[in-house]
């Protein structure tokens, strides 16, 4: 889902929100987590740090018929009507409400819903403890808590077919400049790229009970010629990122019809600054595994 066309105003991390969202997850395996987590037995529902609802989407359908549902932003962008998001929830009976908040002040009172969800929010806050409190303030006694986040460090350890033969420096230099990056975050207080890693242990230390921990099932493996739907979404958001939503969308729309990363090449300065990736995508040499660790962990009050 994309925001209002009429406002090119980027909001904050709009470079994330790129067509790659909409394949997380195996349906079957959601399913599967639905059952886990009882979604049907409940009729509220809240999505903090929602950006465009792509998480609440996903996870509405499991509700009661005819469920309340709030999503919640600190970005006005987000926060403000949108149409395409509107109308999802409509056609499904909904009461749907879009609110500008922030995920340490919500501004519901005790006991409001009986599912509190986050995806990918808590790595992006300096204090993650606070808003999980504040989540488990909202949440109805015998709701659940959700939240979903990754472990991003692994990344720097993982091969592709672009570094299977570096050597251990190169492979170590990697590793170490990985990790500076996400020090570096956590010293700005922005949030720690890797705290799915130590959400388990967050929540038990407020006090939330039954919790339980799992990993997303869904890999996305990327090798040429590129062209199921889930690796174009990949290979567009590897060379992208970064860029604004108009150079994306310019970007991808010259993929969909030509099939040309070489004219992207010319055009762009590399993003990422890795030009062996960028180089065998091009000659359509480059594959991967589908690198990826991320955390479903729930919990109640």
């Amino acid at each position: 889902m994309n925001p209002d066309k009429n406002d090119d105003r980027q909001g904050h991390s709009e470079e994330y929100f790129h067509e790659g969202r909409n394949h997380w997850y195996n349906q079957d395996f959601l399913d599967l987590m639905a059952k886990r987590w009882a979604l049907h037995q409940y009729d509220s529902l809240l999505d903090i740090g929602a950006g465009m609802c792509h998480w609440t989407v996903l996870l509405t359908p499991y509700l009661q018929p005819n469920a309340r549902v709030v999503a919640i932003d600190n970005d006005t962008k987000w926060a403000k009507s949108n149409g395409q998001i509107e109308h999802f929830f409509r056609k499904k009976n909904i009461d749907f409400d879009y609110k500008k908040a922030t995920a340490y002040k919500l501004p519901f009172p005790d006991n409001s819903f009986d599912v509190v969800t986050c995806q990918t929010l808590l790595i992006h806050l300096s204090d993650p403890a606070k808003a999980l409190t504040e989540m488990k303030r909202v949440v109805k006694k015998n709701g659940i808590v959700i939240c979903v986040e990754p472990s991003n460090r692994i990344q720097a350890i993982m091969q592709d077919t672009s570094n299977q033969n570096d050597g251990i420096d190169t492979i170590l230099s990697r590793v170490k400049n990985s990790l500076a990056t996400e020090k570096l975050k956590i010293m700005n207080n922005n949030g720690n790229n890797s705290f799915g890693d130590l959400l388990t242990g967050a929540m038990n230390n407020i006090g939330f009970q039954h919790i339980q921990s799992y990993l997303n099932d869904k890999l996305i493996s990327v090798y040429p010629p590129y062209d199921t739907p889930e690796q174009q979404a990949v290979i567009n958001a590897f060379l992208t990122e970064g860029q604004s939503a108009q150079e994306r969308a310019s970007f991808q729309s010259h993929y969909q019809s030509a099939d040309d990363y070489m004219v992207f090449l010319k055009k762009h300065k590399p993003q990422r600054g890795n030009n062996k990736i960028l180089d065998a995508i091009k000659n359509e040499t480059y594959s991967n595994a589908g690198t990826s660790l991320m955390y479903m962990i729930s919990g109640k009050k």
